[in-house]
């Protein structure tokens, strides 16, 4: 089974959160005015960004892209 490779953007785009993105959970940002699959770039730090967090797209896997806040303050799940 082939996998799909992960894809890193030069230079790093920037977006907002429409729907939580939580740990390995995908939810959706809006990125130059169109919405997106999305998921955390470091799934396993257990981070909660909610809607209208701030974000970085640092690339994509597949059709999802791989998004941090860009504040400093984010909600972590315990």
């Amino acid at each position: 089974m082939e996998q799909t490779p992960i894809t890193v953007w030069n230079p790093i785009m920037y977006g907002v959160v429409e729907s939580v993105i939580a740990g390995p959970i995908s939810g959706h940002v809006r990125v130059m005015g169109v919405t997106w699959k999305a998921r955390l770039c470091i799934p396993q730090a257990g981070y909660i960004l909610v809607p209208d967090t701030p974000v970085m797209v640092f690339g994509c896997h597949g059709d999802t892209l791989l998004v941090l806040s860009t504040e400093a303050r984010t909600e972590v799940a315990t």
